[in-house]
């Protein structure tokens, strides 16, 4: 008799992540891999079949979420939705579930016929987490390319889709590696002179915290937008660009002190979004996933708002895993936890 694994997917616009947990529902692996879902459709399909080949010696269910429906490869939503959940069905082997905002867990047939209900669902798997522990008020989940704010008992029906999430600043679509420089900072000061930025892509929020040491680059896979890796200094090449110049070793401080004025815009757009939430911060207690998951914990800390790391509550999900991996990665944890009611 084979082995029975389960598996969690979040198919997202720019990453599919997925979780692989054993018959005891105890995560064994993490895989997190870079698909540019607007211009590399088929390689989903190709992962989808690594997948499904590198445990073919197993018996397959995979319980899987989606967010990249609105990528503009797509004529509309429905024809997004209904694209990724056929490529699913034809590609990975096994029992498929697809999660919906119902908090149903979907035949293809019954996905197919009601597409509308499965886009953005992975904040849904947040929140159902959120509700079951009395740790925390909020949870911010910074990734590579949004923030979701999502809080105990906010009203689903009012942010079921991005447009209302936006509206209720429940979204933020600024994340920590994905996001231009010029989308959050319109100007900053070099040399004591206040220089506007160029409104190019030449570098993105990821060379800000790969400067300033936020984030780890060496334990991911992703390239700068120069298909250069994220290496320091191709962070203050890209960065240097910005304002008009070509990067010279004697301006790694300049280029320090620009990163360092950069991720304070970005700091303080993250909690604009939670002064508009909580006006009354002194009442709440935040945590964090995602990628950019220790930015929150400084945001709390300068503002003296109450931080519990994501830690405090652990799922007994990790015996001998990377838990570090599995909260950056937590929505494709989350499916199957949900499913087997482990939380």
């Amino acid at each position: 008799m084979r082995k029975k694994i389960y598996i969690g997917w979040d198919i997202g616009g720019a990453n599919t992540k997925i979780c692989i947990f054993n018959d005891l529902l105890e995560v064994k692996s993490i895989l997190v891999k870079n698909i540019k879902i607007w211009n590399e459709f088929n390689d989903l399909k190709i992962f989808c079949i690594y997948i499904s080949k590198l445990y073919k010696d197993y018996d397959i269910e995979s319980f899987i979420t989606i967010t990249a429906e609105s990528c503009d490869n797509f004529k509309n939503r429905d024809f997004g939705i209904k694209s990724l959940i056929s490529c699913c069905e034809l590609n990975i082997t096994g029992k498929k579930y697809y999660y919906n905002n119902l908090d149903e867990y979907l035949s293809y047939d019954d996905a197919i016929n009601s597409p509308e209900t499965l886009y953005s669902t992975n904040w849904m798997l947040t929140y159902n987490y959120l509700n079951s522990t009395n740790e925390y008020d909020l949870i911010i989940d910074i990734g590579s390319t949004t923030t979701d704010f999502i809080y105990k008992n906010m009203n689903k029906k009012n942010n079921i889709n991005d447009y209302l999430r936006l509206k209720n600043k429940t979204l933020l679509y600024m994340g920590c590696i994905r996001t231009p420089l010029a989308m959050f900072a319109n100007n900053v000061y070099y040399k004591n002179s206040r220089i506007s930025l160029i409104n190019e892509i030449f570098a993105t929020s990821g060379d800000i915290f790969n400067i300033t040491k936020d984030i780890d680059f060496k334990k991911l896979n992703y390239i700068g937008v120069d298909n250069e890796a994220y290496t320091i200094e191709n962070s203050y090449i890209r960065l240097s660009r910005m304002i008009g110049l070509d990067y010279i070793k004697s301006d790694k401080k300049n280029m320090e002190d620009i990163a360092c004025q950069a991720k304070e815009i970005f700091l303080n757009n993250i909690l604009e979004n939670i002064n508009y939430l909580f006006p009354n911060k002194n009442n709440i207690t935040i945590s964090s996933v995602g990628e950019g998951k220790k930015l929150v914990r400084e945001i709390c800390y300068d503002h003296s708002i109450s931080y519990k790391s994501i830690y405090s509550n652990e799922i007994k999900i990790c015996k001998n895993c990377n838990k570090e991996l599995v909260y950056s990665n937590f929505t494709c944890v989350l499916p199957v936890l949900l499913f087997f009611k482990k939380f």
